[in-house]
């Protein structure tokens, strides 16, 4: 896994607290396989999914919210 932490220099500068929690929880999440996404995608984002699902913005536009809102 690449992350923000990982590609650091060995040497931190001193962070404070929040900044510290802040960097351990992104961390976890991606241990654990996750990520956070915009709640609201860019035009380029929902472009590029039209191009690469070869449907419409529309239906990106659908897929992603329906993504963001999924209940188990």
């Amino acid at each position: 896994m690449d992350t923000a932490m990982n590609t650091m220099p060995q040497e931190r500068r001193s962070t404070s607290k929040a900044m510290d929690y802040a960097l351990e929880t992104v961390q976890a999440l991606g241990e654990a396989g996750l990520t956070t996404v915009p709640v609201k995608p860019s035009a380029a984002m929902l472009t590029a999914g039209a191009r690469a699902g070869q449907v419409s913005v529309e239906t990106v536009w659908k897929i992603y919210q329906a993504m963001l809102h999924e209940e188990s």
